[in-house]
């Protein structure tokens, strides 16, 4: 404006000077110098008026370059195309404005109502966000946080909900661990993630990449390392913002809603770690409790198993006569033999093995058990305890089997060692039979066709040490 109050100055200075020189030419010839002034009078306004129109049309020209005026042009544009549903055109329109203004928050939110008006909500979630980085209005980031939440309560109603839904949703509490619609929608996803995803398999969570693994009835999978980091990112969650709302929802994400499921062990022993966690800075809950306290059994058991796995790898079977009358066997034992309160499944024959450990959930109390060679054929090798009531002579017997890892992952031929310390008759001499305390060792090899191959040895490892019959075998069982 300075600088057009500036022409009209300089177009008036010049037209003095011309009124100056008509004065000067005045005082010869009168008719000259009113035609002099007549001509020199009409032209400053000619010139101004000239000025003006160069001055307007510029000044239209430079009030459309304007980049509010194009970023404007290019919204309303958008919206035009909005109108007759014409997405891709309304996209490309709102991207225009947004190359020519990175700060308009209208563009962005326009543009993501285009997409999800097209069903593209993956693109609308990366549009809000990368507006919210833009220009940091929570409004964007509101909205984005609604697609999120939205999405998954779609998931849910449809039923093709899984973790991550869930870690969908506590997306939305790491940016905003306030948002009470984030905490409802996260229990409430409690109950659907696990069984409408996960249920078709017990290893379908945790153990995708077993051997037992199939995706027959579905293909929705979750590592245990990807489940320990959600667990304790939503105790971070908890610890920045605590309510008791959120500390119900992590005290439920603590243990995986499903009636059943196979861990690692080696992941079980390690999540003990993430529930100590929860523990400290959320609280516990009997379900917690109860599926805890599987865990720290299942490291006690295998504590008693540890020195003749060991042994057993190396294929010292002979050391299971002294494993099967050590103390920490025979207590171990009759925890089952007399029916005692353990999470171990109390069975009458109970495996033990190292590769895995199956949960199950009983109305909310733990129970949890090793796998047995049919359910994990790739495993190490099985132990199998005998909780069997069998005295001979007022003496209970001890027992235990064992079968060793398969043969090149083959499960046949299929071997199985079982050891028995028992009062029973043995032959002293020529044909002398005296009762005594003894080991007996049967080994039974199974082949694919159905055939087995068993042999008996009685006072296995002793002076009297002799290989039994079937017919002899029998015969005795009938007596």
């Amino acid at each position: 404006m300075d600088k057009f109050k500036g022409g009209l100055v300089l177009d008036i200075s010049v037209s003095n000077n011309y009124r100056k020189k008509g004065q000067a030419r005045r005082l010869t010839s009168g008719k000259r110098s009113a035609r002099s002034r007549a001509r020199v009078s009409a032209r400053p306004f000619i010139i101004i008026g000239l000025s003006l129109i160069v001055l307007g049309v510029a000044g239209f020209f430079v009030y459309n370059n304007l980049p509010v005026v194009q970023v404007n042009k290019a919204i309303a544009a958008g919206d035009k195309y909005l109108e007759t549903s014409d997405y891709q055109s309304a996209i490309d329109s709102y991207n225009e404005a947004i190359k020519i203004d990175s700060h308009s928050v209208t563009a962005y939110s326009n543009m993501a109502g285009a997409y999800l008006s097209n069903n593209d909500a993956e693109s609308a979630k990366k549009i809000l966000y990368a507006g919210w980085e833009n220009t940091e209005n929570t409004g964007l980031l509101d909205n984005y946080h609604t697609v999120i939440l939205n999405e998954a309560v779609d998931a849910m109603n449809s039923q093709t909900a899984n973790m991550n839904t869930a870690l969908a949703i506590m997306s939305v509490l790491k940016d905003n661990n306030t948002s009470s619609d984030a905490v409802k929608l996260l229990d409430a996803a409690y109950d659907r993630v696990f069984k409408d995803a996960y249920g078709y398999n017990t290893d379908a969570f945790f153990r995708s990449g077993s051997t037992t693994y199939t995706s027959e009835n579905g293909d929705a999978t979750f590592s245990y390392a990807e489940y320990a980091e959600f667990v304790k990112e939503l105790t971070d969650v908890y610890k920045a913002a605590p309510s008791e709302e959120l500390k119900n929802v992590v005290l439920k994400y603590a243990v995986p809603g499903l009636d059943s499921f196979t861990m690692n062990y080696e992941d079980a022993l390690a999540y003990e770690s993430v529930l100590d966690e929860v523990e400290s800075s959320v609280g516990t809950s009997e379900g917690l409790d109860s599926f805890r306290k599987c865990i720290v059994n299942a490291r006690e058991v295998q504590s008693v198993f540890n020195d003749i796995f060991t042994q057993l790898d190396v294929g010292n079977v002979d050391e299971l006569r002294n494993f099967i009358v050590s103390a920490e066997y025979i207590s171990l034992r009759d925890v089952f033999l007399n029916k005692m309160e353990t999470p171990l499944e109390n069975t009458t024959y109970i495996p033990v093995s190292r590769e895995a450990v199956i949960f199950n959930n009983n109305e909310g109390s733990w129970s949890y058990r090793f796998l047995s060679f049919d359910e994990n054929p790739a495993t190490a090798g099985v132990i199998t305890i005998w909780a069997n009531y069998f005295e001979d002579g007022g003496v209970q017997r001890c027992a235990i089997s064992y079968e060793p890892a398969s043969v090149d992952d083959s499960y046949y031929p299929h071997t199985k060692y079982s050891v028995t310390y028992l009062n029973s008759y043995v032959t002293q001499g020529n044909s002398t039979k005296v009762p005594k305390m003894n080991y007996r060792l049967e080994t039974s090899i199974t082949m694919q066709d159905g055939e087995e191959e068993e042999t008996i040895i009685s006072d296995w490892g002793g002076p009297n040490e002799a290989t039994m019959d079937i017919d002899t075998i029998e015969s005795r069982i009938r007596a």
